[in-house]
């Protein structure tokens, strides 16, 4: 499974073009250094944020398991412009009943949405998540924007 955001004149557009049976070479550096989820394995609340395609890996983490322990309570922040951006949201049903907890968060809504608005460090910050600085884990992946969260979570924390 790939999430391709397609853009006219770009590999991803060629990308999207390719038909069943297609050859794709592969090759180059991974970007990241993977989930260390190790160093969250004695939190009691982990905050997963998501922006964009960042939604992609994170959906690996969770359907390998990620947040099925009782013990824990996860919740994820996941950002995108409008809904229809938001990629896997036929999984959400089954990602809930893993224990997963789901903020949508649509920076550019239409009149309709009912939910949150803004930023994933908007719904954060107004969610005021971090009960136990000590017991708290967070996972952030997607724009490099995504620092304000991390400064955001440190000062919680501080």
């Amino acid at each position: 499974d790939f999430l391709v955001k397609r853009l006219p004149g770009t590999p991803s557009a060629r990308l999207c073009d390719l038909q069943p049976g297609d050859l794709v070479p592969v090759g180059g550096s991974v970007v990241g250094r993977g989930f260390e989820v190790t160093r969250i394995a004695d939190a009691r609340d982990v905050l997963v944020f998501a922006t964009g395609s960042g939604i992609s890996p994170i959906r690996s983490l969770i359907e390998s398991g990620f947040g099925e322990n009782e013990k824990i309570d996860v919740s994820l922040f996941y950002g995108v412009r409008n809904l229809q951006r938001m990629a896997y949201q036929e999984r959400f049903s089954d990602w809930e009943s893993r224990g997963i907890k789901i903020i949508p968060v649509l920076s550019r809504p239409d009149e309709q949405w009912t939910g949150q608005r803004g930023y994933v460090q908007n719904a954060f910050s107004r969610a005021k998540k971090i009960i136990n600085p000590s017991s708290t884990g967070a996972i952030l992946c997607g724009h490099k924007q995504m620092t304000e969260v991390y400064v955001l979570i440190s000062n919680f924390c501080s």
